[in-house]
């Protein structure tokens, strides 16, 4: 039978070769939403800590690197950083795009460390885990793996998408309850509604006024 995780590299390996996809990931929409959650993310992470060139930050399936520019920029030194990836091809460029970074392949729920992170995060990691079990086992090793006083960053969706059976959405309650010892949750909804925000354009910043339609969560969890 197969796993969930031979599932989870095999969707991933289909993303890669579908088109339509690929149309949605251009345009201006995907460097609006970026803009804004690395907003939100500098704002957490300046208001939680006072010395980010000395963190340590583990980001658990962090694909090709997407997010690592981004943390190197606000004072986040690339030996500070590890980055876990699951999916062979994705570590490989990982490696090579990244080669003063900490990579780290294979599943983060079986990870071992001799490090404790000032910052674990995940960017819609978990609504490509179908299992509730797995959901929990990846949540108990980020807590785990976090420092005290650290922080659990999430980026998520919170509604499904009906047209992919292959991902599942994280509700807050969701949230809550896969770390369940937290000192306290914050929750900042963000990320237009993509069937909207790729047709509005430069209309973006005024429709994502709308709270209620935006379909993401920004949550930091402190340990």
């Amino acid at each position: 039978m197969k796993s969930e995780l031979d599932t989870i590299k095999q969707v991933y390996a289909e993303r890669e070769n579908d088109l339509e996809l690929s149309k949605n990931h251009s345009g201006s929409y995907p460097k609006y939403i970026v803009k804004e959650r690395e907003t939100v993310y500098n704002f957490i992470i300046r208001n939680q800590f006072s010395d980010i060139k000395n963190l340590k930050l583990l980001e658990v399936g962090a694909g090709t690197g997407m997010n690592l520019s981004f943390f190197r920029s606000i004072g986040f030194g690339y030996h500070n950083i590890f980055a876990n990836e699951l999916i062979e091809d994705r570590y490989e460029k990982l490696k090579k795009d990244y080669p003063e970074v900490n990579c780290i392949t294979g599943d983060a729920s079986e990870m071992k460390s001799e490090h404790k992170f000032d910052i674990v995060f995940q960017s819609t990691v978990f609504s490509s885990i179908l299992s509730n079990e797995l959901r929990v086992k990846l949540a108990a090793k980020m807590i785990a793996l976090t420092k005290d006083n650290g922080i659990v960053l999430w980026y998520d969706f919170v509604y499904n998408n009906p047209n992919n059976k292959n991902v599942r959405k994280v509700e807050v309650g969701e949230i809550k309850t896969l770390f369940p010892n937290a000192k306290k949750y914050q929750f900042y909804k963000v990320t237009l509604a993509p069937p909207i925000g790729r047709r509005v354009g430069k209309l973006y910043g005024f429709f994502n006024s709308f709270t209620f339609l935006r379909t993401h969560i920004i949550a930091v969890i402190h340990k």
